[in-house]
């Protein structure tokens, strides 16, 4: 029989569950513990469970800065979650104060899980009303430099109403999640495994909150988006999602270049900013595990000024036994040899992607470098692939196409759109055709909004959609609010309709107008709350031509 000292404890047990459970509005089981969320309300008025900051993993703090990412160890009691936590350590050169992060630290390995309210699970009988329900998971951009999946630019209202449970989070950034030494302490594309992590996290937990963990949609814009067009071709992600939604991102031909030998060059680049000259790479790893945060985040900036847009990037990797490959072949490789070839997408990509970056072009004074270095011109992965003397004359092709004698912002701006975003793109689109398998929705978003967050927060003024704006229509901007005006509202509606009808049907056409790309040149042309499935603008079939002959030198 139990003593009465035994007796007592236990109820004081149960009280302080009954207490704790009576102060959570919502409450949910993770495999790690329990979570204490909070009820809010979606964009329609209906009330959806929020459950902020939820770890995903162990924190790579200490020894663990460059490891992969390790189990969570179980927690007593209930886990707070109705705060996001903090970003991880970035270099904000893109956002400005569109992102309003809740503070910056390496202990930043958090998921943030929306529940449409009906959907979650009894906490005593762990049943749900609503069963089992499709999932987005979001892959936040930012060119793996900076980001998060917090609610001020990732926010779930548009899409929790539309029965769906909505995870954002946050993954390893700059170079914390992509230096490469390619050694065995050190290989690069720690972000990545990042996101497996949160994939496999959400395998093993998505039940808990109501969610169907077969049946996952992976979505990103861009660095997000090449992020997940890189995981439908990594073996290690097999099986961990069923369709995938591209916003202004390509693993191909894009904004960033996976050579080892790039990597090898930036990692120089960041070692020589931090005086580090051992070339004992075990030696350089515990330097690096050493030094304090704030040293690594400058140093990592010195690098980023001398690079522009990115700096630390995916990159080919050298196996390692105590690491999961993610990457061993190119990109093109992987997708050559059909590597998801039969998993569902749709690829997207703005009128004026680069427009929105222009202060950044500005402050990196692209127009200056391209006139040093008409290499600049090229996409990443051409230069790092192809003999200098080919890329040389591709290059003097680029400027006779979109410079005058004297170049402008203007002009970079438009190469900038073209040559890294809407190229790619048709590019992915044509090479899943020939590759056969899954079909794949190619659309071009135009729509100019009455009241942009972007251009707002941004202070910019340029004509047609920029970068980030059709991700504005589906995960809302909470950073800037001005009451949307009644076409900006119909044109959310479509926008979340797409994404809606493409995770629970496998297409983003309601009315079956919207094809599946063929060998055609054709697409989505989105300038409004309507289907304009067809041909592709002159214009933008001659600059398809361009860039397909551009290696004809």
């Amino acid at each position: 029989m139990a003593s009465p000292a035994v007796f007592v404890a236990a109820l004081f047990v149960a009280f302080v569950a009954v207490a704790t459970s009576r102060q959570c509005e919502v409450r949910a089981r993770t495999r790690a513990g329990w979570v204490c969320g909070a009820k809010r309300l979606a964009q329609d008025g209906s009330q959806y469970a929020s459950f902020r900051g939820v770890p995903y993993a162990k924190q790579p703090l200490g020894n663990l800065r460059f490891q992969e990412l390790q189990p969570l160890e179980p927690w007593i009691g209930d886990f707070k979650a109705t705060t996001e936590g903090p970003a991880c350590p970035n270099n904000n050169i893109l956002f400005g104060s569109l992102v309003q992060p809740q503070g910056i630290s390496e202990a930043c390995i958090h998921a943030n899980i929306h529940v449409p309210i009906d959907a979650l699970p009894d906490i005593h009988t762990g049943a749900s009303c609503m069963g089992g329900l499709p999932i987005l998971v979001f892959v936040h951009g930012g060119a793996w430099v900076c980001g998060s999946g917090d609610a001020d630019f990732s926010g779930p209202e548009y899409m929790v109403s539309r029965g769906v449970i909505i995870i954002t989070f946050n993954y390893r950034l700059d170079f914390l999640g992509f230096l490469s030494l390619n050694t065995s302490k050190i290989p690069g594309n720690n972000g990545l495994r990042d996101m497996v992590t949160l994939l496999r996290w959400v395998q093993a937990n998505a039940a808990y909150f109501g969610g169907n963990p077969a049946d996952v949609t992976l979505a990103g814009q861009s660095s997000g988006a090449a992020s997940v067009h890189l995981l439908t071709l990594s073996p290690a992600a097999v099986g961990l999602f069923n369709r995938a939604f591209l916003m202004s991102g390509a693993a191909i031909q894009s904004f960033y270049s996976a050579s080892p030998v790039y990597a090898q060059q930036v990692a120089a680049l960041f070692l020589s900013a931090l005086n580090i000259s051992s070339t004992d790479y075990d030696e350089v790893h515990d330097q690096l595990v050493e030094l304090p945060i704030d040293v690594l985040i400058a140093a990592s900036r010195v690098v980023l000024d001398q690079t522009g847009l990115t700096s630390f990037v995916p990159v080919v990797e050298t196996p390692y036994a105590n690491f999961t490959t993610i990457l061993n072949e190119y990109p093109e490789t992987l997708q050559a040899n059909g590597n998801g070839k039969y998993i569902p997408l749709v690829i997207g990509f703005t009128s004026s992607e680069c427009e929105t970056t222009r202060p950044r072009l500005v402050q990196f004074n692209a127009v200056a470098a391209i006139q040093a270095n008409p290499l600049v011109g090229l996409s990443p992965d051409l230069v790092n692939s192809l003999p200098s003397n080919v890329t040389a004359e591709m290059a003097k092709k680029v400027m006779a196409r979109y410079f005058r004698a004297t170049p402008t912002m203007d002009e970079f701006v438009k190469l900038c759109t073209e040559t890294l975003f809407q190229y790619p793109a048709i590019k992915l689109a044509q090479a899943r055709v020939a590759g056969g398998g899954a079909p794949a929705f190619l659309y071009k978003y135009a729509y100019e909004a009455d009241y942009s967050v972007v251009k707002e927060a941004l202070n910019l003024t340029f004509s047609g959609a920029g970068h980030y704006e059709d991700l504005n229509r589906i995960l809302k901007a909470n950073s800037w609010y001005r009451p949307a005006s009644a076409a900006d509202k119909a044109m959310t509606e479509w926008m979340t309709d797409i994404m809606e009808m493409f995770i629970k049907n496998d297409t983003p056409s309601r009315d079956g107008c919207w094809a599946a790309a063929s060998p055609a040149l054709e697409y989505n042309y989105i300038a409004g709350p309507a289907t304009d499935f067809g041909a592709m603008s002159d214009y933008d079939q001659k600059m398809v031509h361009f860039f397909e002959t551009l290696a004809d030198v």
